[in-house]
């Protein structure tokens, strides 16, 4: 018999099934030019994102390092989204400009399918203000994709 691959059920404690969070991978969002200001920007939003998407209960998330990424053989992604079972990553990329744009896109590990993108057109940095009210719609996105309309 095969195990369900789409919703992965575990029994609780109670016996119920409960259905797996999604797990989601960070990359660090990568400078268009090699330009250390948009390298440190696109840190700077990937970190804060994987933090946010964390705390939301219903998901699972973490951050593939960019010394990481540098180092590993080209494959190496790959073989790490299906050892740790993780169903998407968000990865992008910043353009320079003034000021900074991004593009940031959420693809399905499975069939590579991108399942929603935004390009923020010279309003990168405003994912970083204080108020946290561009990066909040960024994550309600996500979770729109991942929690509210999971993989079929």
């Amino acid at each position: 018999m095969s195990t369900p691959t789409a919703i992965d059920l575990f029994p609780a404690a109670t016996g119920v099934p409960t259905r797996r969070r999604p797990l989601v991978a960070v990359l660090p969002f990568t400078p268009g030019e090699e330009e250390p200001s948009l390298r440190l920007l696109g840190n700077d939003i990937a970190d804060l994102l994987r933090e946010r998407l964390a705390q939301d209960p219903a998901l699972q998330a973490i951050l593939i390092s960019s010394d990481f990424l540098s180092k590993a053989p080209p494959h190496a992604l790959e073989l790490i989204c299906r050892e740790l079972r993780i169903g998407f990553l968000v990865a992008g990329h910043c353009h320079a400009g003034d000021p900074a744009s991004l593009y940031i896109e959420l693809t399905d590990t499975r069939d590579r399918h991108v399942r929603w993108a935004r390009f923020f057109r010279g309003t990168a940095h405003t994912l970083l203000a204080p108020d946290g009210a561009e990066m909040s719609k960024v994550v309600a996105h996500l979770r729109r994709e991942l929690v509210e309309h999971p993989r079929r």
